[in-house]
């Protein structure tokens, strides 16, 4: 029997009502397994078998019917199987309706009930539920902030090869959050979830090397595990692996490279990155346009709260480097800078303060407030 032969009779067979090929054609439809992927078709089988009474299909249309995938959206529709569905202990329709009062779709947002639907599905063994509430107790949604609690349940999803639980458990561990600090258990951790080709997990996994925390200190083998991190566009791993071409640690040194990953991690964006570009075009001498764009990433920097890019911005001002000389400029990035314990910007500032008339003054310290409002890192 080929191919074509083999779904011509399931077809038969699921419009003769039989279930399990009513599922069987769903699943291929809905995976694309054997058949052209085709959403509408997948629902379409999938509520016939709900209609017969499979719980299955009556959780999994129930979620389609939320997120219109496949089929108008309904939340009357897609509640009425969830419950259904829930109602015999399905567990992946509990945590259905978990997250829906988790995220407020389809129904009013409510912590406390999605933390309800999560310990339930969890204890049936779901393992995003267990993720889901051990997310939910570390942030303190819908019950206090609990870390012991937290901890407990990232462990049983991580257990179950949870790739996100597993570098949360990481993180526990090297925080002391909800368990003693222990590197060596964080390193295994991130490496479990690393080894999934998870992007978080590669990152910590390569800041551990570059740390020398739970293992040797070893720069080779952090760039090893940020290059994949920073390939799938974690930010924090492109910064630090800008770093280490940029200073040939554990990499070939390599300018060009590092500031091709140090612009990809200031597109986030992030002020670090955006702070290390700023002195990099500061020392090209054979770009004349050099100061320009070293101000620019200094500017960047400081609207995003980076105190030290604060501090260069306000002397690039009083300097009249890369920009034009503006002394309430000067004052007022110096000021914010100062204003955050940035302590080399008071000497600076004092002296900018002694040039200004007591109107000027008066401009620079409004404008410094309006600065204030960026957030201070």
């Amino acid at each position: 029997m080929n191919a074509n032969t083999e779904i011509t009779f399931l077809v038969g067979k699921a419009e003769t009502g039989d279930v399990e090929a009513q599922l069987t054609l769903a699943d291929m439809y809905d995976n694309g397994y054997g058949l052209a992927r085709d959403m509408g078709l997948a629902a379409q089988w999938y509520l016939e078998a709900a209609k017969q009474g499979s719980v299955q299909a009556q959780a999994i249309i129930g979620s389609k019917y939320l997120k219109g995938l496949g089929i108008n959206q309904d939340f009357e529709q897609a509640f009425y199987w969830l419950r259904l569905a829930a109602g015999q202990e399905n567990s992946n329709a509990i945590a259905e309706l978990g997250w829906s009062f988790q995220s407020g779709l389809g129904t009013k947002k409510n912590n406390k009930k999605a933390i309800q639907c999560y310990e339930r599905a969890a204890n049936l063994g779901h393992i995003s539920s267990q993720y889901n509430l051990g997310y939910m107790y570390a942030h303190g949604l819908g019950s206090e902030l609990n870390n012991i609690t937290a901890f407990k349940w990232y462990l049983a999803a991580a257990e179950k090869n949870h790739k996100k639980a597993q570098l949360n458990i990481g993180l526990f561990h090297m925080k002391g959050l909800g368990t003693k600090i222990d590197y060596i258990e964080a390193v295994e951790w991130f490496r479990k979830s690393a080894s999934q080709g998870y992007a978080k997990g590669q990152y910590n996994l390569g800041r551990m090397y570059s740390l020398g925390k739970g293992v040797p200190k070893n720069a080779a083998q952090a760039a090893i595990w940020y290059s994949p991190a920073a390939e799938q566009g974690y930010y924090r791993a492109q910064y630090y692996l800008g770093l280490l071409y940029l200073k040939g640690t554990g990499v070939e040194k390599s300018i060009s490279i590092a500031i091709s990953w140090l612009l990809k991690a200031s597109i986030k964006p992030y002020p670090r990155a955006s702070f290390y570009l700023g002195k990099i075009y500061a020392l090209d001498k054979n770009n004349p346009n050099a100061p320009v764009e070293s101000f620019e990433c200094f500017l960047e920097a400081a609207k995003l709260g980076y105190k030290r890019a604060q501090y260069i911005l306000g002397k690039l001002y009083y300097k009249g480097q890369g920009v034009d000389c503006n002394l309430i400029e000067a004052y007022a990035w110096l000021s914010v800078a100062a204003k955050s314990n940035h302590k080399a910007s008071l000497s600076t500032l004092n002296t900018v303060k002694t040039k200004l008339n007591n109107n000027q003054l008066l401009v620079a310290e409004k404008l410094s407030k309006q600065y204030m409002d960026f957030k201070n890192k």
